[in-house]
C-alpha cells in the first residue's frame, strides 16, 4: 500500500504515519496508535468502515514496518518529543486519539503533554484495552525475560500470530522492538494529576484478563467533562474479533465530537 499525504496528494516523507485513505475534506483527523509491536496495519480496514468525515491516520514507531531500522524507544521521555515533534503539524484541524494497549498509554501520555503546554486538544480520547495509570501492573514484568520465557508469555497474550513466533529469523528480527514496547508498557504507570480537558471513551473486552473491565472504568477520574465506558466481547485483543461493533461506537463518539 502507498500512503499518499493528504496535503500534497504525493508520497509522504514522514514516516510516523501512514495516511490510510487522505480526506482533505474531512471534519475530523483521527491518529491511531497501535499496541506493542503494532503496525499501520492494524487499522488497515478502519477507513472503509468509518464515514468519510473520519481521516484514519496511522502511527508508525521506529523499529518496526518501513523504520524497522530504526531504533525503537524504550524511554517515556524520548518518545514523548520524538512524538509531539512529529504530530506537531498535523494538528491544524480537528483530531480525536485513538489507542490500544501501549498505543492508548502513548496517546494519553501525548494528551497530558499537550494540554501542559496549552496547544490543541484533542477533541476526544479513545482508550482500549489499558488499565488506569493508577493501578499497576498486575503480572510481573515480561520484558527482560529471557528469550525462551519471553516468547512463551508472547504466546499467553495472543497478540503474535504463531507463525511468526515460529520464525525464528523473524522473530530475531522484531523481538528488540517488542521487547521495548513491552517494557514502556509495563514501567508506565502515575497517579491522577491535572484532570484532562478532553472528554474519555473507554473500550474493554469482557475477557480480557491482562486489562480486564474493572481496571479500565476508572478512567473516568481522569477528565473533568464527559465519559463513557464500553465493553465488548472478546480478549485483549477485541479491536479485531468485535471490530465492526468498536468502529461503530468510534464513529458515532467522532462524529458527535466533530459536528458531523
Amino acid at each position: 500500500m502507498t500512503y499518499i499525504h493528504p496535503r500534497t496528494n504525493s508520497q509522504t516523507n514522514n514516516p510516523w504515519f501512514a495516511w490510510l485513505d487522505p480526506r482533505k475534506d474531512s471534519l475530523m483527523r483521527l491518529f491511531c496508535f497501535p499496541c506493542a509491536g503494532g503496525t499501520p496495519s492494524m487499522f488497515c480496514n478502519w477507513s472503509n468502515q468509518l464515514p468519510k468525515h473520519i481521516e484514519v491516520v496511522a502511527v508508525r514507531l521506529p523499529g518496526r514496518d518501513m523504520r524497522i531500522k530504526e531504533t525503537p524507544f524504550s524511554e517515556w521521555p524520548l518518545l514523548l518529543s520524538a512524538a509531539e515533534q512529529a504530530l506537531d503539524p498535523y494538528l491544524d484541524k480537528p483530531f480525536a486519539f485513538f489507542g490500544h494497549s501501549l498505543g492508548a498509554r502513548l496517546a494519553y501520555e501525548l494528551t497530558r503533554r499537550l494540554q501542559e503546554k496549552k496547544k490543541s486538544l484533542p477533541r476526544q480520547l479513545l482508550i482500549a484495552g489499558c488499565r488506569c495509570p493508577h493501578i499497576p501492573s498486575p503480572k510481573p514484568y515480561m520484558y527482560d525475560l529471557p528469550e525462551q520465557e519471553f516468547h512463551e508469555c508472547l504466546q499467553k497474550m495472543s497478540g503474535t500470530p504463531p507463525e511468526v513466533l515460529a520464525d525464528r529469523r523473524l522473530m530475531a528480527m522484531l523481538e528488540p522492538t517488542i521487547r521495548a514496547d513491552m517494557k514502556l508498557a509495563e514501567v508506565w504507570g502515575g497517579t491522577v494529576k491535572e484532570l484532562l480537558n478532553v472528554p474519555i471513551a473507554a473500550f474493554s473486552g469482557l475477557q480480557d484478563d491482562i486489562d480486564p473491565p474493572d481496571k479500565m472504568v476508572e478512567w473516568k477520574r481522569y477528565t473533568s467533562v464527559d465519559f463513557t465506558f464500553h465493553t465488548l466481547s472478546g480478549n485483549h485483543f477485541f479491536i479485531r474479533s468485535s471490530e465492526a461493533l468498536l468502529l461503530d461506537l468510534i464513529a458515532n463518539i467522532c462524529g458527535l465530537a466533530a459536528g458531523a
